[in-house]
């Protein structure tokens, strides 16, 4: 019966969106994880017919997606747009995939791993690209630090690989009621094992470190895009700032606010910093502090185009910008309209949707600031803006180019949620393992802490709450560069290749056999 399937569809969409982080478990649950899609895969796996696998499919897409980014609705003039869009692309990536995964549900022993392979194939496609939208992967339900140590070798995709063939092994011991699977329990079992022993030797093994930074992180819990509350964000930064020198009693190398600390252009508005806020101007503070800023703000490129990057700038205490970065990979749709210059899109974005201009430009990839520390020495950082943290390629194109670490500037407190800001912390996180990197992530709200190259928070900031921390990091820079910085995403192509390798096999199977 159909109903009993979409019964199932339904649990699997629930327990998805529970194993990933969620309003009652901040931080998902890996056990739920390796349960989550035994009802989808079971479902598929006996559906009757291509009209229902399709329905099937689209309706895990839909529900899933509205279960896990509900939180999107808060998305001011964006919400219903943004929500629906990601549900809809989402809706089509199941309808796609779904036959996928029936096309093997008669591979035998190889069933499990197939299943497997295109789940990782799917994550891999869903977020790559300019469209890519990187959340909600299986390897975000993974805290366990041993387990996700295998990171720096296959990226993301070897950690949700084995989540998901948890899952399919499972489902086949109930398929099978347990006959003909003992070897694939055994392969599965040595690969789990081998990457719990792997990574309890890459956290016990230590990373040379030369030099360090001591940073100022403030998490100014206000929004400086409220009209009229602009200044005043300013001002509780500054103050903030000014309360963590006193308490700290320590000189930072660098203080870092958040992303959008700055609401109008610095560099056009260096007058009026001068007078405001009233009372404490930046600039005075700016001299006060007599430390270099990292701070979120539009940079004008062409006023006469308007052209205009979101940006962190790096001040000098004399107010000078030191570096700037604009984000090169902005939220499609919400911070830059793909496909502008085609009319009929810039059409309905203007007639329908209200929106005038195609929003940010893209930015120069790959810029790397420079910091100077104590004894002469430099420190080579990327700052990536907001969810391109989330997008490996970025983070490995600084890491090549030379950073030192990586530090992200964020604000995610428009989604008011627990789960928006979790979910994001979790496809930060892996960032750090994949590329050896410590990653300092610097937000309005949260989550701010301070990612060590082995995956572990430290210094985290309450949710929701002013506050400051100072601390000094060491810089860690292995010998070499990981395999996955070096390879890329060599692990869901192959997956991808096997898969369309099985599926061309079967197809000359069938040929020879008369059946196409």
């Amino acid at each position: 019966m159909i109903q009993n399937k979409i019964a199932l569809i339904i649990l699997s969409s629930l327990l998805y969106a529970m194993a990933l982080p969620n309003e009652f478990l901040h931080y998902g649950s890996l056990t739920i994880g390796f349960i989550a899609l035994i009802p989808l895969f079971y479902s598929l796996f006996y559906s009757k017919s291509f009209k229902e696998t399709i329905i099937l499919g689209a309706l895990f897409g839909f529900l899933s997606s509205i279960f896990i980014y509900f939180w999107l609705l808060f998305f001011e003039d964006f919400s219903f747009w943004t929500l629906s869009g990601v549900a809809s692309a989402h809706m089509l990536y199941f309808i796609i995939l779904s036959p996928i995964v029936v096309s093997v549900r008669k591979s035998g022993a190889y069933r499990p791993f197939l299943a497997a392979g295109i789940w990782i194939g799917y994550e891999y496609l869903k977020s790559i690209g300019y469209l890519g939208f990187p959340w909600g992967l299986m390897a975000h339900t993974a805290k366990i630090a041993p387990f996700v140590q295998i990171a720096e070798i296959t990226g993301q995709w070897g950690i949700s690989f084995l989540i998901v063939l948890i899952n399919t092994m499972l489902l086949e011991t109930i398929i099978t009621r347990g006959k003909g699977i003992i070897s694939g329990w055994i392969f599965t079992i040595i690969i789990l094992t081998g990457s719990f022993v792997y990574g309890t030797y890459k956290i016990n093994s230590e990373i040379p470190f030369e030099k360090s930074i001591t940073v100022l992180m403030v998490q100014q819990d206000a929004d400086s895009w409220i009209s009229g509350k602009e200044i005043e964000s300013i001002k509780k930064g500054q103050d903030l700032t000014r309360g963590e020198l006193l308490k700290s009693n320590i000189i930072p190398d660098l203080v870092i606010w958040s992303e959008n600390a700055f609401r109008y252009p610095y560099s056009e508005n260096s007058a009026k910093y001068k007078r405001e806020p009233e009372g404490d101007p930046f600039s005075y503070f700016l001299k006060d502090i007599d430390t270099p800023i990292l701070v979120g703000s539009p940079y004008i490129l062409n006023r006469s185009t308007m052209e205009v990057l979101n940006a962190v700038l790096l001040i000098s205490p004399e107010g000078e910008i030191m570096e700037y970065y604009g984000k090169s990979h902005p939220v499609p749709f919400a911070e830059n309209i793909p496909f502008w210059n085609i009319k009929i899109v810039s059409s309905f974005f203007k007639n329908i949707i209200g929106i005038n201009n195609q929003g940010w430009v893209l930015g120069e990839p790959n810029i790397i600031f420079k910091l100077p520390i104590n004894d002469g020495k430099y420190v080579n950082f990327g700052a990536p803006i907001c969810f391109e943290d989330s997008f490996p390629y970025i983070t490995r194109g600084l890491i090549k180019n030379g950073a030192d670490i990586l530090i992200n500037l964020s604000n995610d407190s428009w989604s008011k949620t627990v789960s928006g800001e979790t979910q994001h912390l979790a496809a930060a996180r892996l960032r750090t393992i994949e590329t050896r990197r410590t990653l300092i992530r610097s937000t309005n709200a949260g989550v701010s802490t301070i990612i060590d190259p082995w995956g572990k928070m430290n210094h985290t900031l309450p949710l929701y709450q002013p506050d400051t921390v100072t601390t000094t990091i060491p810089i860690y820079i292995a010998d070499n560069l990981t395999v996955y910085t070096i390879l890329g995403d060599w692990f869901p192509i192959m997956m991808i290749l096997i898969i369309g390798l099985y599926m061309l096999h079967e197809i000359y199977i069938k040929k020879r056999r008369g059946i196409l």
